[in-house]
């Protein structure tokens, strides 16, 4: 398996980690218990920050090159790169959502969750596919040239979850992530 392959499945699960955080505030939010609303937005923050601008653009790109050697590949390829601008959007939106209940502004309960679980929902499900279906056929037709190729197109933005010196904002979500991933296998690049 390739370098950008394996980061490629590592960042899913890096992602699925936040999801299952994200979640779980999600449940408390709809038991109408207290819910960690900055980390929420943290994850958030986070999700339409790093996926939406990195890795999204990264698998376009090699999503692009697959279906010129796999034409069987095209429907597939059209529906995550599909649904890779309605995540961003999605995303937006709740970002926007969080961040007005983080500044006091008033939101609907109902909103809120429903656009939270409807994300997460979402964003597992086409990971799923992406791992079930096209990071086999990536590790089988995308050369090293190919990778560099995508590298090079995609301006490099560090994960700033990986980075200990990084922003302030997400010194919160690296120690939950830690806590979460005692019990499971820990973020890594």
């Amino acid at each position: 398996m390739s370098d950008s392959i394996a980061l490629w499945h590592a960042e899913h699960a890096n992602f699925a980690t936040l999801l299952d955080l994200l979640e779980r505030q999600l449940d408390l939010f709809h038991k109408g218990e207290s819910s960690d609303y900055e980390l929420m937005l943290d994850i958030m923050f986070y999700m339409t920050h790093y996926p939406d601008v990195s890795h999204h653009p990264k698998e376009d790109l090699a999503f692009a090159r697959i279906r010129e050697r796999e034409v069987t590949a095209g429907p597939i390829v059209d529906e995550l790169t599909e649904q890779h601008a309605r995540l961003k959007k999605v995303g937006g939106a709740l970002v926007d959502a969080l961040g007005d209940i983080v500044n006091g502004s008033i939101a609907s309960r109902e909103h809120v969750e429903a656009s939270g679980r409807a994300y997460v929902a979402d964003f597992r499900r086409h990971m799923e596919t992406e791992e079930t279906a096209i990071l086999p056929l990536a590790a089988r037709l995308l050369r090293d040239s190919d990778w560099a190729a995508i590298e090079a197109a995609i301006r490099h933005i560090d994960d700033p979850l990986l980075d200990k010196n990084g922003e302030a904002r997400y010194a919160a979500l690296r120690r939950q992530i830690a806590r979460a991933s005692r019990a499971s296998q820990p973020i890594t690049r």
